[in-house]
């Protein structure tokens, strides 16, 4: 009858059979030479970058500029036209005549009555057109910049890319002869592994040695090519409003409009009241008795008439 027994930790894996008519243990086998190093793996790619992180938000608005200069101020419209004069008042009635007696000089000339008083004031003439509108004051200087917004949040960062394929395991050596088993020697340093020998006849199973020590870490693949680039991070937080800019300067006065156009003649002014009649003149002497005293005054009454 025979026993198999399978080591799982040899890579191949080896299948040992037992026997109960098992001749003694072989020698241990001299160690085959190293195989040669397997061609390094292509490098796995880059993993994606990160989406990219929100965007900072908006500085503030920087304060307004200061106002510019005020424009000249236009020209004042032309003045309305003169209102017509009202009339010049009746002149007052004259007096009564004096009675008749003789012509004697003739007497004088009654004062000339009281002006009548100032007729009314036409009215306003149209306000004259608007001067044109000044020219537009030079612009202030730009308020200063406001502060820079506050840096979004960092992006999430993207997945990481697949690992390269490994590497094809290098050719397996030849197995060394079998050499007969001497003493065991000091634990050497472990040595790369060598390839599995040919299996041999299952021997007595001996005690487990001291592992060996750690071979050499192999060369490091080349970097795999990038990762694609990760989706883009959200848009951070809009920045709060900067302040107002100073006030821009004053800007200057505009030009003078031109003299608006000559209001419509106001209408003439009432009539003013008639005169208060003047003084009766004085009585004439009476003059020297004639021959035809009964006809002359009758002249010289047609004469004063």
């Amino acid at each position: 009858m025979s026993t198999i027994i399978v080591i799982e930790s040899i890579t191949p894996q080896v299948a040992v059979e037992f026997s109960a008519d098992q001749g003694a243990q072989g020698g241990v086998g001299a160690t085959g030479p190293t195989g040669p190093t397997g061609p390094t793996g292509p490098a796995g790619s880059t993993g994606s970058t990160g989406p990219t992180g929100s965007t900072g938000t908006t500085g503030a608005t920087g304060p307004t500029g200061p106002t510019g200069p005020t424009g000249s101020t236009g020209a004042t419209g032309a003045t309305g036209a003169q209102g017509v004069t009202g009339d010049t008042g009746a002149t007052g009635s004259t007096g009564p005549v004096g009675a008749t007696g003789d012509t004697g000089p003739t007497g004088a000339t009654g004062p000339i009555g009281a002006t009548g008083p100032v007729g009314a004031t036409g009215p306003t003439g149209d306000t004259g057109a608007t001067g044109p509108q000044g020219s537009v004051g030079a612009t202030g200087p730009a308020g200063p910049t406001g502060p820079i917004g506050a840096t979004g949040p960092q992006g999430v960062t993207g997945d990481v890319g697949p690992t390269g394929a490994v590497g094809a395991t290098g050719a397996t050596g030849a197995t060394g002869p079998q050499g007969i088993e001497g003493p065991t020697g000091p634990t050497g340093p472990a040595g790369a592994t060598g390839p599995v020998g040919a299996t041999g006849p299952q021997g007595v199973t001996g005690d487990i040695g001291p592992t060996g020590a750690t071979g050499p870490a192999g060369a490091v693949g080349a970097t795999g090519p990038a990762g694609a680039t990760g989706p883009t991070g959200a848009t951070g937080p809009q920045g709060d409003v900067g302040a107002t800019g100073a006030t821009g300067p004053t800007g200057t006065t505009g030009a003078v409009g031109a003299t608006g156009a000559t209001g419509p003649e106001g209408p003439t002014g009432a009539t003013g009241p008639v005169g208060a009649t003047g003084p009766t003149g004085a009585t004439g002497p009476t003059g020297a008795s004639g021959t035809n005293a009964t006809a002359l005054p009758d002249i010289l009454m047609l004469g004063g008439m």
